[in-house]
């Protein structure tokens, strides 16, 4: 069965924030309803079950418990062998997968009318759109593109995080272009946890690395090599680091250590929505 589109050429597609699959009592669900329209429309269990990637002997199960529960017949098959021939679906077992796809249709148009309320809502559709993100990167600020200081190269792009945090990234000038990033732009600031160095006193040094957030050391998790350390952010944010053990050791760090997350623009990959024409 095909699911009816959500949006046809040159509309804006709603996202799908909520979906779930249509089920009815006892286990009657979209895969057994699935299969029963391949069956009445290839006439062969057997190349219905290839259709939807079941085995036969699970295809058959289906089906047969389907009868079962049933109170007429949904399925009759011939003296077709093991390959399903002249299997078909009774009159009832038409009327319950048309009844069917009218229900999916409209539980199809109920998911779209609360997506597309959801899409009304600025706020919550930034937070979905950006929760459904998946990098690799342990830390993934939100920002807003404060300045563009385009080079001949690269492009140093300064973002602002909650409580007006600045984050500087460098990236190349061709990527910028790509991403069409422009002032007031939402973004989004990917850092992976081990390019993060953690300062807890500078004393009389100054360092030459772009990013030095201060923050207060709100977590550790200690592993058998390495020491995971998340910093909140004077805005709010986290920013997590990886050191080894001896480093976390030497900086005696504890929870409620005011220190500076330090690393370069350079660390910085920028990931961006794409714009809506």
């Amino acid at each position: 069965m095909t699911l009816p589109r959500l949006s046809t050429p040159g509309e804006v597609r709603i996202p799908d924030w909520i979906d779930g699959e249509l089920k009815l009592a006892g286990g009657l669900n979209e895969r057994l309803f699935g299969l029963l329209e391949a069956i009445g429309r290839t006439g062969s269990i057997n190349q219905a079950a290839r259709e939807l990637g079941l085995s036969y002997k699970g295809a058959w199960e289906m089906v047969e418990r389907a009868n079962d529960i049933s109170v007429h017949l949904l399925v009759s098959s011939a003296t077709g062998g093991r390959h399903g021939g002249g299997t078909r679906l009774t009159p009832a077992g038409e009327r319950l997968v048309k009844l069917f796809l009218q229900l999916k249709a409209q539980h199809r148009a109920f998911l779209t009318s609360l997506n597309q309320q959801l899409a009304a809502e600025g706020e919550f559709n930034d937070l979905f759109r950006r929760s459904t993100m998946q990098a690799s990167a342990r830390n993934q600020l939100f920002g807003i593109v404060h300045a563009i200081r385009p080079g001949i190269l690269q492009a140093e792009i300064e973002l602002r995080l909650k409580g007006d945090v600045p984050v500087v990234a460098n990236i190349t000038r061709e990527s910028a272009e790509r991403l069409d990033i422009r002032l007031n732009d939402e973004v989004i600031a990917l850092i992976k946890a081990s390019s993060v160095m953690i300062v807890k006193d500078f004393g009389d040094y100054r360092l030459s690395a772009r990013n030095q957030l201060k923050g207060t050391v709100s977590r550790i998790e200690q592993g058998a090599v390495n020491v995971d350390v998340v910093i909140q952010l004077q805005g709010g944010d986290s920013v997590a680091a990886t050191v080894t053990c001896n480093s976390f050791k030497l900086l005696g760090l504890a929870e409620g250590d005011t220190v500076t997350a330090v690393f370069k623009a350079g660390a910085v990959i920028l990931a961006v929505a794409p714009k809506q024409r």
